[in-house]
């Protein structure tokens, strides 16, 4: 990947694709109804933004074949590129990837026919702490199946939540300064760490109750729910956490649970896919009915209509945001 840049770092920052352009741009979003684009980046990657000036991917040589992958970081100011890790994979899930807070050190996953590898990257070399079965072929429930890699706010613990690999434990949470198991259970999925500390949210596939783990009190029921919760966002300026919930009819709806239960609730519309642009500020999806092409799906789809939510006037705005692949500060960077 390469990148052309035509501004400079700001406080907030964010991944986006425009609605009428192709393109990723690194764009400042401390106003997110009105994102400003400071750099477009350029190559067929899903770039993760880890500074303010940093973005890192995963390659491989023929995505879904044995092959040679990498690891990639690019100063998209710079224009410095650095191969931080080589590998043979090329399989489902390989080349997922997470950064401390602090940048210290990176967890990622190499996937190939024979296992899947957890591995921490840190000043004291590249190991593999984990070692999982295969990816077996198979179908994709969106409802229940997850992958999620990523460190607590506070930097100690990092977690591996997947329903993928045909052996081992889903839910894995391992210490940053030496990779050892502080906690793993053979179950788990949609994932998300708390905004400060290490509470680890996650619930169970088949199953509809939030569960919390830390590292004190172990795993307890953080609440209850009718239905699941998918792909549950962690904000990293504020206590909040923002999650779809499908009702019992199939329509999607954001809710967000804030200050340990003592805020939030349920957005209005059909809204989907949540993700903090800023502490204020959340992106979300329209979804609409897609009648006889919903296929094996639930009974709605995005409808190319995108919006932001204000937290403080809890009023939403038109968005020509297409999709937000993902925004800066990180939880544990604020």
């Amino acid at each position: 990947m390469s990148a052309t840049c035509t501004g400079q770092p700001t406080a907030h920052e964010a991944l986006l694709v425009m609605q009428g352009s192709p393109s990723i741009v690194l764009a400042d979003v401390t106003d997110a109804t009105h994102p400003q684009k400071i750099c477009t980046l350029s190559g067929g990657w899903s770039p993760e933004l880890v500074t303010q000036r940093m973005i890192s991917w995963s390659a491989t040589q023929t995505p879904g074949q044995a092959g040679s992958s990498m690891l990639v970081t690019l100063d998209v100011f710079a224009g410095a590129m650095t191969v931080v890790a080589r590998w043979q994979g090329g399989l489902f899930m390989d080349g997922l990837h997470s950064w401390s807070p602090d940048e210290s050190s990176i967890a990622y996953v190499t996937s190939d026919s024979t296992a899947v590898n957890l591995h921490l990257l840190s000043g004291g070399g590249d190991r593999s702490v984990a070692t999982l079965g295969p990816v077996p072929g198979r179908g994709v429930n969106a409802a229940e199946d997850d992958s999620f890699l990523g460190f607590s706010a506070d930097g100690t613990y990092f977690a591996l939540v997947q329903t993928f690999t045909g052996s081992g434990a889903q839910l894995q949470v391992r210490r940053t300064k030496d990779g050892t198991l502080a906690y793993s259970q053979a179950a788990g999925t949609m994932a998300t760490w708390s905004s400060t500390g290490s509470r680890l949210y996650f619930r169970e596939p088949g199953k509809t109750s939030v569960e919390v783990w830390d590292p004190t009190s172990g795993v307890s029921q953080l609440f209850g729910l009718a239905q699941s919760w998918l792909h549950p966002v962690s904000d990293a300026g504020d206590d909040n956490v923002a999650y779809t919930v499908r009702d019992s009819t199939g329509i999607p709806h954001v809710w967000i649970y804030g200050h340990g239960g003592r805020s939030g609730g349920q957005l209005g519309n059909v809204r989907s896919s949540p993700l903090f642009l800023n502490a204020g500020s959340l992106f979300l999806v329209e979804e609409a009915p897609c009648g006889s092409n919903c296929g094996l799906g639930p009974q709605t789809s995005p409808d190319g209509k995108t919006f932001v939510y204000n937290l403080a006037t809890q009023a939403e705005t038109a968005s020509n945001i297409a999709s937000a692949l993902g925004s800066w500060p990180r939880i544990g960077q604020t």
